[in-house]
């Protein structure tokens, strides 16, 4: 097992996956971690569609490629869809101030990054991917009207686990000391 930093160190986005289907108990816990993720008010606003049926895999991979990007997704084993609740259950006085959506779009982010890095410590790979058109994933799988998809993440084993180099800003240019 990793310690923390290299579990973050060594999670990267894949766009190339082995021909092999991920067991779906893997698939149920990288959800279950993303459970674990704090939300505002413990709200959870997020849900979890995971994909791994041939047809409608083919239907959500060509949703990712609508603007000419994406075409790897065909070879992806399975899909796991973020979606954040229309509205989330706050407490009355942090609605009152704040309206329901302040917080949720940061806990579905949480929630993502707890994915990811489950699925990189079960040894599978995978790709947030953003490109995609909200209301037609939202059809295909009878989604409420209100929710919003978030991310649509690529998970399977990758075809090169070679680590890539990480390239990040220094520390220095994004942090701020006070004190």
């Amino acid at each position: 097992m990793k310690n923390f930093y290299e579990l973050a160190q060594s999670r990267q986005s894949c766009r190339s996956f082995k021909d092999k289907a991920v067991d779906g108990e893997l698939l149920v816990r990288c959800v279950k971690a993303a459970s674990l993720a704090p939300s505002a008010c413990n709200s959870q606003p997020w849900k979890f569609v995971v994909v791994t049926n041939g047809d409608k895999k083919r239907e959500l991979s060509k949703l990712t490629q609508e603007i000419g990007l994406n075409k790897w997704t065909e070879s992806a084993p399975a899909f796991i869809v973020v979606v954040e609740e229309a509205e989330p259950i706050l407490m009355p006085r942090v609605v009152e101030h704040y309206g329901t959506k302040r917080f949720s779009e940061g806990d579905v982010g949480m929630a993502t990054a707890f994915l990811l890095l489950e699925a990189t410590e079960q040894g599978l790979g995978c790709c947030i991917i953003g490109t995609y058109s909200d209301a037609e994933v939202k059809a295909l799988f009878g989604l409420p009207a209100g929710d919003t998809v978030r991310a649509i993440v690529a998970v399977g084993y990758p075809a090169d686990e070679t680590p890539r180099p990480k390239s990040r800003k220094d520390v220095s240019e994004i942090t701020t000391l006070v004190g």
